[in-house]
């Protein structure tokens, strides 16, 4: 099974891939990681969808955390897709943490441009991470895996 987490910079994608991963297996894959698969940009993205593909009706868990809304395209289309969306003030102050500095102007400008970027993109669940405990959303998120995986195999 395939379960997408989409969202920007500092919304809790990881900390949520890192319950997920306290409850079951699962191999996961970060942004463009795909240029690892091929030395040729359109070859890599062959491969990664290929791979996707055969991984989204199976009983192992792989998850792919999209860090940019254009890598929504590589998505299968049975995949469980869930969008991260923190409080943007939360966003601002993770992403200082991040810097261990405050945010330029600049800076907080970006992510005020970037906070709606996934807005847009289809999803089947919208948690925030950062504003409850990982690990019960991460149950939330297997539950809700296998109701489409079975869904699917109904089909």
């Amino acid at each position: 099974m395939v379960i997408a987490i989409l969202g920007g910079r500092c919304c809790g994608k990881s900390d949520l891939a890192r319950a997920i991963c306290d409850k079951v297996h699962a191999t996961v894959y970060v942004g463009r990681a795909y240029l690892e698969f091929a030395k040729d940009e359109t070859e890599a993205k062959a491969r990664f969808l290929c791979m996707l593909e055969d991984a989204q009706l199976t009983d192992d868990y792989l998850i792919y955390l999209v860090t940019e809304p254009e890598l929504v395209e590589l998505l299968p289309p049975h995949c469980l897709r869930v969008l991260c969306k923190a409080p943007k003030k939360t966003v601002k102050a993770r992403f200082a943490e991040k810097l261990a500095e405050p945010l330029t102007p600049a800076v907080s400008a970006m992510l005020d441009r970037q906070y709606t970027a996934f807005d847009g993109c289809g999803h089947e669940m919208i948690l925030d991470p950062t504003g409850g405990d990982p690990a019960l959303l991460a149950v939330e998120v297997l539950e809700e895996a296998a109701l489409l995986l079975k869904t699917i195999r109904l089909k």
